[in-house]
């Protein structure tokens, strides 16, 4: 069992991981020699049971290390990330067509002056759907970097901006994220169709279900049922 991708890494992580596994002579080892070696070592953690560390079971990267700093600090091009950054930034990346996560860094001296000055901060979220705009905030700490953010289908966009919010309520502007793209639903304009087709209902619907084999509930389920329901009653 190889705990680690081990063909994955170079000649010089490989060396620095067999160094550390206490393997003999291994700067001087070619590349398929250690790989062979780490193998045996890891099949040697994997047979003895559950006595040895756990950190070295059950991986499939050197990232998946619980305790990550033991065992890599010493790896070619491994860095600490730092404390902070330079520049105020805030970026989103879509999770799926509901979500966005959005995740910013605040400048040491724009922290200091707004603190100071008694302000706190916002992600003011701005969404474009279908020619309507809504528009709102979600306060956040200093010790926040990160949010999900919700957004609904349709056609249009999601903008979060990170701000400030001074102690008579004036709200600047301190860095602003690339608009995302909403996703439009077909289904959700079109529930009729996928009511009379089983396979179609069946498989969007195995999609949202969490892994207990339960509906999650989310404004496209609710809208499909609603519908669903509304018109079973009138059938009767």
């Amino acid at each position: 069992m190889i705990l680690v991708n081990v063909g994955s890494l170079s000649v010089s992580e490989l060396r620095s991981i067999a160094v550390q596994e206490g393997i003999e002579g291994a700067e001087s080892l070619s590349r398929e020699d250690i790989i062979s070696m780490l193998e045996d070592k890891y099949g040697e953690y994997d047979q003895e049971g559950d006595d040895k560390d756990p950190n070295l079971r059950y991986m499939s990267g050197l990232t998946d290390y619980r305790d990550i700093s033991k065992y890599v600090e010493d790896l070619p091009g491994v860095e600490d990330l730092p404390q902070g950054y330079a520049d105020t930034e805030i970026h989103v990346i879509r999770k799926n067509g509901s979500w966005l996560y959005a995740f910013w860094a605040l400048s040491p001296s724009d922290s200091d002056r707004l603190q100071d000055s008694g302000c706190s901060l916002v992600l003011s979220v701005t969404i474009e759907n279908n020619g309507h705009r809504e528009d709102y905030d979600i306060p956040v700490s200093y010790s926040d970097s990160e949010w999900n953010v919700g957004m609904p289908y349709g056609n249009g966009f999601c903008r979060v901006a990170l701000s400030s919010v001074s102690k008579d309520g004036e709200k600047s502007v301190l860095a602003i994220s690339e608009p995302e793209a909403l996703t439009d639903s077909y289904w959700i304009s079109h529930p009729e169709e996928m009511k009379y087709s089983e396979s179609l209902y069946r498989l969007y619907l195995t999609l949202l279900t969490n892994k207990e084999g339960e509906l999650v509930d989310t404004p496209v389920v609710r809208d499909i049922i609603h519908l669903f329901r509304k018109e079973d009653t009138l059938d009767e």
